[in-house]
C-alpha cells in the first residue's frame, strides 16, 4: 500500500509540476478531479480538508517525526482511517516534501478505512464497538461499561422518552465530546417498540443522538439470532438454560460477545426496552444472556454503554 500511495502522489508530481505541488489549494483540488481509487481519496484527506502537507511544509523544526505521529493520529480521529495506513499517507507526504528518505519509516499493514463491522475506533475520549456501518454513516458502542447509575432514580412507571438516563446521555454526557465531534453525531430516530415477551408498551419514538440499544437491537447486532422476535425463550433449570415457553431469558451462543466490563469486571448493562412491568427495564447480564423481565429501573448498579450513530 505504501507504494500506491507514493505511486499517487509522484504521478500528480509528474502531471503538475513543482509549482502546482508547492501551493496544497491547487493540489488539492486537481486531486478532488481525480478519485480514481481509494489511495486517491486518503492522500486528498491529507493533503486538503486536513491541510497536513501545509503543516509539514511550514514545519520550522524539520524535524518530522513528531509531526508525523501528531498528524497521522489526527486523521486517523477526524475520519476514521487506519492508524497505520494515516501514519503511511503522512510520511509519504513528508516523503514528497524531501523531509526524510523512503528508508527512514518501515511498512505498516492495515485496511483502508474505517470503520469495520466487529472493529473497534477511538471516537471522543472513549473506545467504541463497531455494530453496523450503512452509506456515510456507522453505528457504535462503547467497547466498556463507562459508568453505573439507574435509568430513572425511583421506583415507578417509565419510559425511555421520561427516563433520567435518556436526559443525561444526550446533556451531560453529550457535552463531554468536543464540538467537532458533537458535529459528527447524528440525531437518530429512535422507535420504542413493545417488550414482545410481556406486552409492556415502550412508550412514544423519540430523537436522540446518544441512546442505548433495545432488544431488538441487541439481538440484531450482536449474532442476530432472530431469537427475541421468535420468542425462543429459556429459563434456568437444573444448573442451565432450558427452552421454555415461559422462559424470561435470551441466551445464545452469541453471549460471550456480549459481555461487557466495567471496572475491568464483567457487569450487567441496561437496555431501553421495557421489562415485565413499565417499573423494569431489560439488561444484558454478566454472562451476556439477556433477562427480557428485566430489573427494577432505579437500581443504581445498571451499567451504561452509550451508543450512537456518527458521519464517516
Amino acid at each position: 500500500m505504501r507504494n500506491e500511495i507514493r505511486q499517487v502522489l509522484q504521478d500528480y508530481q509528474r502531471d503538475f509540476g513543482e509549482e502546482a505541488i508547492a501551493n496544497p489549494d491547487i493540489f488539492n483540488k486537481r486531486l478532488q478531479n481525480t478519485f480514481q481509487t481509494p489511495i486517491h481519496f486518503l492522500v486528498n484527506i491529507t493533503i486538503g480538508r486536513m491541510d497536513a502537507y501545509s503543516r509539514i511544509k511550514n514545519s520550522a523544526s524539520r524535524n518530522m517525526s513528531t509531526d508525523v505521529s501528531s498528524l497521522s493520529k489526527e486523521l486517523h480521529k477526524l475520519y476514521f482511517i487506519d492508524a497505520g495506513v494515516a501514519k503511511m499517507v503522512i510520511e509519504s507526504v513528508a516523503e514528497l516534501l524531501g523531509y526524510t528518505s523512503p528508508n527512514d519509516y518501515e511498512e505498516t499493514l492495515g485496511e483502508v478505512f474505517l470503520p469495520q463491522v466487529g472493529g473497534t475506533i477511538t471516537f471522543g475520549d472513549y473506545d467504541w464497538c463497531v455494530l453496523a456501518v450503512e452509506e456515510g454513516k456507522a453505528l457504535l458502542i462503547s467497547e466498556d461499561i463507562l459508568e453505573q447509575r439507574a435509568y430513572h432514580p425511583c421506583y415507578a412507571g417509565v419510559s425511555w422518552e421520561e427516563s433520567t438516563l435518556r436526559h443525561y446521555l444526550n446533556n451531560d454526557f453529550l457535552n463531554l465530546f468536543s464540538q467537532s465531534d458533537m458535529e459528527k453525531i447524528l440525531d437518530t430516530r429512535l422507535t420504542n417498540s413493545s417488550n414482545k415477551w410481556y406486552g409492556i408498551e415502550g412508550g412514544n419514538d423519540t430523537l436522540d443522538k446518544i441512546f442505548i440499544l433495545s432488544l431488538e437491537e441487541v439481538d440484531k447486532y450482536f449474532g442476530n439470532s432472530g431469537d427475541y422476535e421468535n420468542e425462543r425463550r429459556k429459563k434456568y433449570d437444573d444448573g442451565k438454560w432450558v427452552s421454555d415457553d415461559n422462559g424470561w431469558i435470551l441466551s445464545n451462543e452469541h453471549d460471550s460477545s456480549r459481555i461487557a466490563k466495567y471496572n475491568g469486571l464483567a457487569s450487567l448493562w441496561w437496555v431501553r426496552s421495557p421489562g415485565y412491568s413499565d417499573c423494569t427495564v431489560a439488561y444484558v447480564s454478566t454472562t451476556g444472556n439477556i433477562p427480557s423481565n428485566g430489573d427494577r429501573v432505579c437500581i443504581g448498579r445498571g451499567g451504561v454503554r452509550p451508543a450512537l450513530w456518527v458521519k464517516i
